[in-house]
């Protein structure tokens, strides 16, 4: 039993890391302070068959001792010291102690579940698990471990991770803190000096007071837990928001409500699985589904479930897998609809993708691995018709609408967080949806609320296991004194809904009834021969009449009446379609949604609605209904888009003619220019010639000379109009020269930045040559760092290079550069560490880099220390 307090341990902190997290490792040991109060086990993915230098890589990044672990004999974890595990060894944790496991199985190795399942066994709430960038799964499960065990889990913030597969696959209610990689460690340091703060403080009636301010803003009583439990995730929470005490930590609480929700998220250890206490589920396989499929068989072929708190899902999927197992091949034929609802928007959205780590389906059996899932990436995908068969929608159990004629809910282990006045109204939400149908209520071991005798009788004392033997039949509401203050609006209008569903006098049940009826013979009559889209609703959000074309362009398959419009239109965004409908019934006005999206995820493909909601009455006093119109725009939204898209390509295009036409604008007047220039020489060449006729009678004798020298002139200007012609085609040929160079300069440039990118990702020691001149153009950080930060760019190799055999050294690389082949050398005294390594062995490897043209104009060199 995992229990931190019994096993007298101190912290512990556990990294995984993927094999690409040599980058992401040193950058978190550079920000460990020398007095980390905790041991830090560091575990990477790497090739078992290659040495690693993982160890003398973070030494020189680390303020904290480098231990790795190599003996098979247990090795001690002490305070402040960095952990390095080996690469081809399962590692488990074992009191206080490093453990080399012989495990040969295919998982890869060291497998950070099992490390870090082991570490939470031994340490309990006093772990804390930091998952880095991945590209695979291993990790999931054993973070689940150690949530499950109390502990925290920090992920490298996804946007930023290099593999970013690993983090993304955690189930986001498993995850505490989602973090960029620079502040791992101080967060990691203020967490555990914030615990150990707090753990020397009095704090009996501080503590009393903040779980009692807790308690009034969430209906969440929070008193009965383990104090040692609550100081120790109250520490955490203070050290991240940096507040010194309990107090000061209070009056933080105050002035952020989001802090809150925050704490509460500390407080609940909100994770599940797939088939949690198999026994229990052994039982609603054996005992109750048989039962609901011969009910359901007699009522259309319909079965109806409900699992509230559902977490990531696992618990709804599990469900589904049981009914689909039970029906096998006519699962299809059935109208299956199991709603699944959580407060957590992120666990809703996790849940929806149906995509699971594989590690997380160690309780399945292996047939439904086979039958029910697709194999994706690094994970499974739940198949599509189960997945089609539960509903996701984000519900507040405090403040939700129930699901009417449910056959089976689902709520295990949620209402022990909640106080016994609302775990009555919560029971009395669930009565009120099973007793249409008197159907099953399943809770979990660890409750301690027992249902009404009155309205349940108990199947099985063991896993908790209820049947409704009748419930209340007006809408069921909290008692406005269990409620925050802030809520008080809302419990006015819960007593307007209880009010108006009250049980009416036999009188105005038949005309309830009666009113009804005629609402579905206009569905009948009118609204089946319309195209457009048309449902009316109660202020429950109940369907009371649907014509044909909303249930095709809604996916409404249940043809039966009174069901929840909110959470039978599959990928409505459920918010903000029940907060308009709010507002039409509360302000008796018309609302229009003009471009609803339904939620892709849902419905494979993004499509748009235009909706109208509109409020009606009968006659007076008569109930109040909506009705919903939709017209399907996607067509109209998507064309919208497109054409948009195409004024922006339209404006970016002008744009760039504008560019064009001012250059085209400036050579068109510098060749006006020339043209004048031109034109006044042609002047004056005619008045020149004009003055040579003037004096032609006294100089005849030089006439012809004249002519001759005339006609040369006239060839002079042809060859100039000439000359112009051929220097303006030269002109446009040196401009289409100049665009080609100009985009193979910013090619160039590109190349370089991609080169430098490379550089500084790439492990080992790289350096690159210039293969005219044999200088120094670029080194990787590795090569920096073994250089002493030296600025070495720009020197030829021969500066920088040194040892007896540099000579050597050079002539294989002229030789790689002329024969235009890698060269891997011998082991020589030839090496960039002149002065502190000169007698030193090295093995380069020189790779020769052409252009386009097949021209050598780099020189590649790996550099290995020969040990």
């Amino acid at each position: 039993m995992p229990d931190s307090e019994k096993s007298g341990n101190d912290d512990l902190v556990v990294v995984g890391a993927s094999a690409g997290g040599i980058g992401a490792l040193s950058t978190l040991v550079s920000t460990l302070q020398k007095s980390f109060p905790a041991p830090i086990v560091l575990a990477q993915h790497l090739d078992p068959q290659r040495p690693s230098h993982l160890g003398s890589i973070l030494e020189r990044r680390s303020a904290l001792p480098i231990v790795i672990v190599s003996e098979p004999a247990p090795t001690p974890l002490e305070k402040g010291k960095i952990y390095v595990v080996p690469a081809n060894r399962h590692v488990k944790i074992v009191d206080g102690h490093v453990h080399l496991e012989t495990d040969d199985g295919e998982r890869p190795k060291p497998s950070v579940d099992i490390l870090l399942s082991s570490a939470a066994q031994s340490y309990g709430e006093h772990l804390i698990a930091v998952i880095l960038t991945g590209s695979g799964s291993d990790g999931a499960a054993g973070a689940v471990d150690v949530k499950n065990a109390g502990g925290v889990v920090i992920i490298q913030n996804p946007q930023t991770a290099p593999y970013p597969s690993m983090p993304l696959s955690l189930p986001p209610t498993a995850v505490d803190h989602v973090v960029d990689m620079e502040q791992i460690g101080p967060l990691l340091f203020d967490i555990l000096n914030g615990v150990h703060l707090v753990s020397t403080e009095k704090v009996d009636d501080p503590l009393r007071d903040l779980l009692g301010q807790v308690s009034g803003q969430t209906n969440i009583d929070f008193r009965n837990y383990k104090p040692t439990t609550i100081l120790r995730r109250v520490g955490r929470r203070m050290a991240v928001t940096h507040n010194p005490n309990i107090r000061a930590y209070a009056d933080y609480l105050g002035a952020h409500p989001d802090e809150v929700k925050e704490l509460v998220k500390a407080f609940l250890i909100n994770v599940t699985g797939f088939f949690r206490d198999p026994e229990a589920y052994n039982v609603i396989k054996t005992s109750i589904i048989p039962v609901l499929v011969e009910r359901g068989q007699e009522n259309g072929r319909t079965l109806r479930f409900w699992s509230a708190g559902c977490a990531t899902g696992e618990e709804a999927y599990s469900l589904a897998l049981l009914i689909a197992d039970h029906l096998g091949p006519d699962f299809p034929e059935w109208n299956v609809k199991i709603f699944a609802t959580d407060l957590a928007p992120d666990a809703i959205a996790f849940a929806r993708r149906g995509l699971y780590p594989e590690n997380v389906l160690t309780e399945l059996p292996d047939d439904f691995r086979i039958r029910f899932f697709e194999r994706i990436d690094h994970g499974y995908r739940i198949s599509k018709a189960l997945r089609q068969a539960v509903i996701f929608g984000q519900q507040d159990i405090n403040r939700g609408v129930p699901f009417p004629r449910i056959d089976l809910v689902t709520c295990r282990n949620l209402l022990i967080y909640l106080k016994p006045q609302l775990q009555r109204v919560v029971l009395d939400l669930f009565a009120y949806s099973l007793h249409q149908s008197r159907g099953f209520l399943f809770l979990g071991k660890a409750e301690t609320a027992r249902p009404s005798k009155a309205t349940f009788e108990l199947v099985d004392k063991r896993w908790k296991i209820y049947r409704c033997l009748g419930g209340p039949h007006a809408f069921p509401v909290q008692d406005p004194s269990l409620a925050p203050r802030r809520n008080t609006a809302f419990f006015q209008e819960q007593k307007r809904r209880l009010a108006a569903a009250a049980m009416p006098s036999p009188h105005e049940l038949t005309q309830s009834e009666t009113e009804i009826a005629q609402l579905r013979r206009i569905n009948e009559t009118i609204l089946r021969y319309t195209t457009l889209a048309v449902v009316i609703i109660d202020r429950n959000y109940r369907i009371m009449t649907i014509n044909a074309a909303a249930r095709r362009l809604l996916g409404v398959r249940d043809l039966g009446y009174d069901q929840d419009f909110l959470h039978s239109v599959r990928g409505m965004p459920y918010q903000e379609v029940r907060q308009a409908i709010d507002t039409a019934f509360r302000e008796r006005t018309t609302i229009t949604l003009p471009e609803l999206e339904l939620d892709q995820m849902a419905e494979g493909s993004g499509r748009y609605l235009h909706v109208t909601i509109m409020i009606m009455q009968v006659e007076q006093g008569a109930p109040e209904l909506g009705i919903i119109t939709s017209i399907d725009i996607t067509e109209q939204v998507q064309t919208k888009k497109r054409l948009e898209t195409v004024q922006r390509e339209h404006a970016e295009l002008f744009t760039e003619l504008s560019t064009a036409n001012k250059r085209l604008g400036a050579m068109n007047k510098e060749l006006q220019d020339a043209n004048e220039e031109l034109q006044a020489a042609n002047e004056e060449l005619m008045l020149t010639q004009e003055e040579l006729q003037a004096t032609n009678e006294e100089f005849e004798a030089t006439n012809e000379e004249l002519q001759a020298t005339n006609e040369e002139l006239e060839t002079n200007n042809e060859e100039l109009q000439a000359t112009n012609e051929e220097l303006q085609t030269t002109n446009d040929e040196l401009t289409a020269r100049t665009v080609e160079l100009q985009d193979l300069t910013v090619q160039h440039q590109l190349d370089q930045v991609h080169l430098s990118q490379v550089l500084q990702g790439f492990p080992h020691y790289v350096m690159v040559l210039s293969a005219e001149d044999l200088t120094i153009q670029a080194v990787n950080p590795s090569y920096q760092q073994w250089l002493k930060a030296r600025d070495v760019i720009g020197l030829p190799v021969t500066e920088v290079f040194g040892g007896k055999d540099v000579d050597q050294l050079l002539k294989l690389l002229r030789t790689a550069i002329r024969e235009k082949q890698p060269i891997d050398t011998t082991p020589i005294q030839a090496s960039a560490f002149r002065e502190e390594e000169s007698d030193g062995r090295f093995i380069h490897t020189l790779v020769p880099i052409s252009d386009a043209g097949s021209t050598i104009n780099r020189l590649f060199i790996y550099t290995e220390k020969v040990e």
